[in-house]
């Protein structure tokens, strides 16, 4: 089992050219059905992400980075479905 966070994903979406015209909260909701339907585990709902968070920062906005994230206990070998089913995220 590994920790992964919903910011993790919606940070490779984005440098990926996915979901580009989809909220983070809309990314968060995708994501968490997602992860469930692997059987993965909710473990933090709003966990403060690692990069900057200041105000003035950047690349945070509801669409590029969140401030917060879910947090999810996946197992390792269910990575490889995770990503796929987000590369038809823009599709649902």
């Amino acid at each position: 089992m590994i920790k992964i966070g919903a910011d993790e994903l919606i940070l490779w979406l984005r440098k990926n050219n996915y979901a580009k015209n989809i909220t983070n909260d809309e990314l968060g909701k995708k994501i968490h059905t997602i992860i469930a339907n692997i059987g993965g585990r909710l473990i933090e709902h709003d966990q403060i992400t690692f990069w900057d968070n200041d105000k003035n920062a950047k690349n945070i906005n509801e669409l590029l980075l969140p401030k917060t994230a879910a947090q999810y206990e996946v197992d390792l070998s269910q990575l490889p479905q995770i990503y796929q089913s987000l590369t038809y995220i823009d599709n649902e």
